[in-house]
């Protein structure tokens, strides 16, 4: 930046010595009728730029709080974080409230940190606990679905099998009993018919053999009791019988009962059920993943190089609600107006060269942004434009507020043939530069133009690096001969806020022909 303001100067002090032998010259002689300046091709860079000025400020700045990751202010999700917080807490998992109690605080205002280092540090039992929460309902959840997906065990199979058995050999038992019932039954019955019949025969026997009419009262009285006894017997018979079968019908029920219950245990589960399964343990895993990384966040650390700008922490007490700790970036930028006819030619990404006032420092940057809102101070008619410029490298020493000038390279032509933009004649499409030959004769030659610059432009063709080039001429008040006056050479160029190369002095007079 210094070389480029030198050059500027350079140029000026030898355009200030050109003119003095145009206009001083003459009057020590009647020697030249025409004096010509002349400067002298060469190749270098030709830039073109534009300048204004304006403050440095951090690119970015950060809020910092516990349980939550750097908040960049200014975002949206810097407000979201601001208004979900509670006073000494923050949102641990699940949306559950941890408390945030202060071990520890390692930077106060003003302090200058690097990404990584730890500024603050408080106790993490409250997030470890419900962490542990989290753990246990995803183990709950992925038995569930463990289960669910590979049905019963072989162990859990045969249990439910037994319980099939076991009605099963109720049955046979019942039906076993039924049997014997029904059999003792018949016996009793026939045993009964069998007294009855004796009875009969008996009484029939005494009836003709004319047996005393006692006896055949006895006969008829044990005929009566042997019929009572018949109908005792069936009837106890059947009610022994019709309680065997309901034994056995019960039974039977128990058996299909078990068997359905089988059924279902062994069953695979429903489709929907395994994908509600998944739903849970997927909802839990989310849970285990926010509480450990809410654990994690017990520690505040600096996400970038910058400066503690903000501390609402003390050790011993809760955290606030809000940003416990603010820094600035280390990176800088510049906000600068520029005036509303350099806007055509700004664009995001060009190369810019940034002069800080009180350091007398110079960096470099990039056009990382322009506003395309314009904006006039008081009663100027004058129109600007905010455009941000991001510093590639900040010195050490630069602080935000800080006045900075700052030029942005426009255009840039390289490696080119270049003569100072006055030495051309004509107009756009058809331009020429006086040319003076080796006997100081002058001819125009055309010339094809690049990039022009308000003091240089670029030849692309009809002149080579060395040729001499008229631009300018003075007329004494008195002269006969014609003198030329070298303003210098073309020997190096710089982009600085003026734009173009400089002409150092150099050469000397030159008599020739007009």
């Amino acid at each position: 930046m210094r070389l480029k303001i030198f050059a500027a100067v350079a140029l000026i002090v030898v355009g200030v010595a050109a003119i003095g032998v145009v206009i001083i010259g003459p009057s020590f002689g009647s020697g030249s009728s025409v004096q010509y300046i002349t400067a002298t091709a060469a190749v270098t860079n030709v830039t073109q730029s534009s300048a204004a000025t304006g403050s440095l400020a951090p690119s970015i700045t950060y809020g910092l709080a516990f349980g939550r990751n750097p908040v960049v202010a200014g975002s949206s999700s810097s407000s979201s974080a601001s208004s979900s917080s509670s006073s000494g807490s923050g949102t641990g998992s699940g949306g559950s409230s941890t408390t945030w109690p202060v071990s520890s605080v390692s930077v106060t205002v003003g302090s200058v940190v690097t990404k990584g280092q730890v500024l603050a540090v408080a106790d993490s039992a409250s997030a470890t606990q419900a962490l542990s929460a989290a753990q246990s309902n995803l183990a709950i959840a992925q038995a569930r679905l463990a289960s669910d997906e590979r049905g019963l065990t072989a162990v859990d199979k045969a249990m439910a099998r037994l319980s099939i058995t076991q009605a099963e050999q109720q049955l046979s038992n019942a039906r076993t009993s039924e049997s014997d019932t029904r059999t003792q039954n018949n016996l009793s019955i026939s045993t009964a018919n069998a007294a009855l019949s004796q009875a009969k025969a008996t009484l029939s026997a005494d009836e003709a053999a004319s047996a005393p009419a006692q006896q055949i009262d006895q006969d008829k009285a044990a005929v009566t009791s042997a019929t009572q006894n018949v109908a005792q017997t069936k009837a106890k018979a059947t009610q022994s019988n019709n309680q065997a079968a309901e034994s056995v019908a019960s039974a039977e029920l128990q058996v299909t009962s078990a068997q359905q219950g089988y059924e279902s245990k062994t069953a695979a589960a429903p489709a929907l059920t395994i994908l509600s399964d998944k739903a849970s343990v997927t909802s839990a895993q989310t849970a285990v993943d926010s509480a450990e990384a809410t654990v994690k966040l017990a520690t505040i650390s600096a996400p970038a190089d910058g400066t503690i700008t903000a501390v609402s922490l003390v050790a011993g007490l809760d955290a606030p609600s809000g940003d416990a700790i603010e820094m600035e970036g280390a990176q800088m930028q510049v906000t600068a107006s520029f005036a509303e006819t350099d806007l055509p030619s700004l664009k995001v990404g060009q190369s810019a060269t940034i002069a800080i006032t009180a350091t007398n420092e110079t960096a470099t940057g990039k056009l990382t942004e322009i506003d395309p809102v314009a904006s006039s101070s008081g009663s100027s008619s004058v129109v600007t434009y905010p455009v941000v410029i991001s510093l590639d490298t900040t010195p050490s020493d630069v602080k935000a507020g800080m006045s900075a000038s700052v030029s942005i390279t426009t255009a840039e032509a390289d490696n080119v043939i270049a003569v100072p933009a006055i030495a051309l004649v004509g107009s756009s499409g058809s331009y020429g530069v006086r040319v003076m030959g080796a006997d100081g004769t002058i001819s125009t030659v055309p010339v094809t133009v690049g990039l022009i610059t308000t003091q240089y432009a670029a030849i692309t063709g009809g002149v080579s690096a060395g040729d001499t080039v008229v631009v300018g001429v003075s007329t004494p008040r008195t002269s006969t001969a014609a003198t030329t006056t070298n303003a210098g050479s073309l020997t190096g160029g710089f982009g600085g806020f003026g734009g173009g190369g400089a002409f150092p002095a150099g050469g000397g007079t030159r008599r020739g022909q007009p």
